[in-house]
Parts: structure tokens; sequence; C-alpha cells
């Protein structure tokens, strides 16, 4: 709002407050539903320095994109998303060579126990694979082209619901039920993106 004078109506905003709450009520560990990790103040502040971190990333994806328009020139989501990407490519290949290298070593000293050896396997490839193509290509390339063309104020709400996505999968591969709170949840958040997509 301050840096690209990007204004949001009163009803955009309660909307995407709407939506928020929706995936606060649908996420809320319960007694029932008890987070299945302990909750602590580093875990806390990394997710706040993460909120921080997407926000002023959203932001700066914004300003981008006016920059290479005042210069005459345009780039598409699918593109902005290479960039992203090719980054954490090579991050991502480092961190395999080093396991690699290192589970040789052990083996080799004969000092390798139980579970000290990664097993990968064609099945597990194919998971990274999908969820490389799902994630970073395919949801990362729609994220950057609706920054290109929506303010970042309402891109962000929406895609706030991305944890809503997971419950079914989780249910398919989990086999973790979904409770009716979770549901209701993503009800009211789903109903506040189709109201903030509607109003102008």
């Amino acid at each position: 709002w301050g840096w690209l004078d990007t204004h949001l109506s009163p009803m955009q905003i309660g909307w995407a407050g709407v939506i928020l709450v929706g995936v606060t009520i649908a996420l809320m560990p319960s007694a029932k539903s008890p987070p299945r990790v302990p909750i602590t103040r580093i875990g806390i502040a990394l997710g706040l320095g993460a909120a921080l971190g997407q926000g002023i990333g959203a932001v700066m994806s914004r300003r981008a994109y006016e920059i290479t328009t005042e210069a005459g020139m345009t780039i598409d989501g699918i593109t902005a998303a290479y960039q992203r990407i090719s980054g954490g490519l090579a991050i991502t290949v480092g961190y395999f060579v080093y396991i690699w290298l290192r589970d040789r070593q052990r083996a080799r000293a004969g000092q390798a126990g139980s579970g000290q050896i990664h097993r990968y396997t064609w099945k597990g490839f194919g998971y990274l694979f999908a969820n490389a193509m799902f994630g970073p290509v395919l949801g990362v390339s729609c994220y950057q082209w609706a920054l290109a063309t929506t303010p970042s104020g309402i891109v962000l709400p929406i895609a706030a619901t991305t944890p809503l996505v997971i419950i079914p999968f989780a249910y398919w591969f989990d086999g973790d039920i979904p409770t009716r709170r979770s549901l209701a949840g993503g009800f009211v958040a789903v109903a506040g993106v189709v109201a903030l997509t509607l109003v102008r």
C-alpha cells in the first residue's frame, strides 16, 4: 500500500480477513486433533519469518512486473517461476550430491548402521517429481501469473488457502480423516475466496 500505492477497498480487506479466519478455524489444533509436533518459540519465529518473507517477496514481484512493463518488456508467470526455481534446483542438487557422497563414504568405512544409508526408489522419485511439478513449477507459475495481474493484497489471502487443499490428499495418502471443524473452516475460507474474486 505504501510502496506501490495499491489501495484495497474495505470489502476486499474484509473478505481477505474471512479467508484467514476460515484457514485458522480449519487448521487450529484442538484436544481431539493436537499438533503432531511440539510447538516451540523457534517454530513460531520461523513461521512468522516465512510469512514476512512471502509478503515482501510478493510485493517485490509486483514491483518487478511494473519495472518490466515500464521498460517495454513482458515476462510471463512460467518464466518468472523458472528463474525462481533455478536457484532452488542448484541447492537441491548440491544437497543430494552431498548425501550421496556421505553415504558412499560411510558404506566404505563400514560405519553405516540401520537407517543411516538412504535408500532411493523409483516410487520415491516419482513422488518427488510430482511434488516438484505441482508445487514449484505449476504452483509458482500460477502464483507469479496472479501477481502479474492482481494486487498482492488479494493474491496472498487466496494463496493462504493452500493448506486446505492438502486435506483431501492427507486423507487419501495418510488416512487422516478431516474433522467437522476443519471442513467448516475450509467452507468459510472458500466462500471468502469466491466473495473476494467478485468484489471490485
